[in-house]
């Protein structure tokens, strides 16, 4: 089998401000507007999707367990660290919670960390070596 992710979901508990934050903050567009689910189509055919956590949570059968803390981060790289920088400050002006501004990283990157509404984490990046 050749690896590949085709969708990523994030259980929220609040759709409709989390459509909202993905959309007005980060400027993402719906690929698919359902009520109780948002789709937003990423690169190469990845699907990013947003849906209801007690729902997830009973599609997959199991008993919903959230909590604050997510061990899990994603991840968006840019080709410069002047566009992560151009990103958090755009964040910044959004309000955005910044979890770690920009700085560069032993491996020889440049990254930081913010968290949408429901503090799932995302790593912006330059990644000299991709």
């Amino acid at each position: 089998m050749n690896p590949a992710i085709s969708f990523i979901t994030i259980g929220v508990n609040d759709l409709q401000k989390m459509k909202s934050f993905y959309k007005d903050v980060l400027g993402w567009q719906t690929t698919k507007d359902e009520e109780g689910i948002a789709f937003f189509k990423m690169n190469e055919g990845l699907i990013f999707s947003l849906f209801p956590e007690n729902e997830l949570a009973k599609d997959i059968g199991i008993i919903n367990t959230s909590s604050e803390y997510k061990n899990f981060s994603l991840a968006i790289n840019l080709p410069t660290q002047k566009e992560v920088d151009d990103f958090f400050q755009m964040l910044i002006e959004k309000n955005v919670t910044i979890q770690k501004m920009p700085e560069l990283v032993l491996w020889g990157g440049y990254r930081g960390y913010f968290a949408d509404p429901e503090n799932n984490f995302w790593e912006v990046a330059y990644n000299p070596f991709l």
